[in-house]
C-alpha cells in the first residue's frame, strides 16, 4: 500500500501540491491524466523521494517512509522509475541495460530472456542502444521496469514514440503484471487509459479534483456532438436535466442512470430530431473528464 497524506510543496506564491491525500494498494493501475504544470510529475517525484515536500509524508506498507537512510533504502527496493531515453546508455546493448535494472532491483537475471520474448525485442536487443529507434528505446525502457520488478512502479509517458501495435503490447503486459504490483501510468493516451487503468485521477491547483473508477456503476450518459449555438439554442427550447454537462464547448451529455426507460426513450428521440451528430450512450471516459477539467 501506498499513502500520501498532506503532502504539501509550494515555491515561491505557486502551490503545486495543495496538502494531496492519496493511497493506493498492490494489484492497481493508477492512470494519471493532467497538462503539465499541474503537479503531476511533482507527485512522482516525492513518491521517489526526488523531491522533499514542505509538509506531508509518503508512507509504504503502513509504516515506511523517507524518515531516515536505512527506511529510505528499503523502499527504493520496492520502487522503481521509468527511465528516460536521455539516460541510456549510448555504447551498451539492450540487454546490457535490462541486466543492469535486474541486478540492481532484485539481484537476478533469470527473466531477462522471458521479458525479451515477450516485447517482441530479440532482432535488436544486442545492439548498441545508439542504434535504436525512438520507438525501439522506448520498449527497452519499458523492459528495464520489467526486468527490476518492484512492486511499486511510477511510468511517466510510457507510451511516448510507440506505434499502435506497441501501444497495444505494453498495454497487454501492464494488465499482466498489475497482479503483485502497483503501477502508476501517466500519459497523454487518454483513450488508452481506459483499456488498463482501474481508476484514473485527475490533478489542478494541487489537488486531485476528480477520481474516474472503472466499475459497472459507472453513470450512464446520453452523448452528443454540438456546437454552443446549438446548445444554447436547446437550453431555450428544453428543460435540460439539472445533473447535465456541457464539456468542452462540443459535447452535451444528458445523465441516463436516474432515468427511466420512457424518459430515456423521450430524450432519444428528442436528440434523433434536433441533431444529425452521433449518439452514444455509456459512462465518461478519461478524455471526456480530461475536457471538462482542462479545455
Amino acid at each position: 500500500m501506498l499513502t500520501l497524506s498532506n503532502v504539501k510543496i509550494a515555491y515561491s506564491d505557486r502551490v503545486i501540491l495543495d496538502n494531496l491525500d492519496f493511497t493506493a494498494e498492490i494489484g492497481e493501475i493508477i492512470g494519471v491524466a493532467a497538462p503539465n504544470g499541474t503537479g503531476k510529475t511533482t507527485m512522482f517525484n516525492v513518491i521517489a523521494n526526488f523531491v522533499r515536500p514542505d509538509s506531508g509524508k509518503v508512507l509504504f506498507d503502513g509504516k515506511y517512509t523517507y524518515k531516515n537512510e536505512k527506511e529510505e533504502l528499503i523502499i527504493h527496493k520496492k520502487l522503481a522509475t521509468f527511465p528516460e531515453q536521455k539516460d541510456l546508455f549510448e555504447e551498451l546493448s539492450g540487454v546490457d541495460h535490462l541486466k543492469l535494472y535486474a541486478n540492481m532491483w532484485n539481484g537476478s537475471t533469470k527473466n531477462v530472456g522471458s521479458i525479451i520474448e515477450r516485447l517482441q525485442m530479440g532482432h535488436y536487443v544486442k545492439r548498441k542502444v545508439r542504434t535504436y529507434s525512438l520507438g525501439m528505446r522506448q520498449r527497452l525502457c519499458f523492459a528495464m521496469m520489467m526486468a527490476a520488478d518492484t512492486p511499486v512502479m511510477l511510468m511517466d509517458e510510457v507510451m511516448n514514440g510507440l506505434d499502435v501495435d506497441n501501444v497495444a503490447l505494453i498495454s497487454d503486459c501492464l494488465l499482466e503484471m498489475k497482479k503483485d504490483k502497483l503501477i502508476f501510468v501517466a500519459s497523454h493516451l487518454l483513450e488508452n487509459l481506459d483499456l488498463y487503468a482501474d481508476r484514473v485521477i485527475f490533478l489542478k491547483s494541487g489537488k486531485i479534483v476528480h477520481e474516474l473508477r472503472f466499475t459497472k456503476d459507472n453513470d450512464t450518459y446520453l452523448k452528443l456532438e454540438m456546437i454552443p449555438e446549438e446548445y444554447e439554442t436547446l437550453k431555450e427550447d428544453r428543460t435540460l436535466p439539472k445533473e447535465h454537462l456541457f464539456i468542452a464547448d462540443r459535447l452535451l451529455c444528458l445523465p441516463f442512470s436516474d432515468m427511466n426507460i420512457a424518459e430515456q426513450t423521450v430524450w432519444i428521440e428528442r436528440m434523433l430530431n434536433y441533431n444529425d451528430g452521433e449518439m452514444k450512450i455509456g459512462p465518461l471516459g478519461t478524455v471526456e473528464y480530461y475536457e471538462k477539467y482542462y479545455a
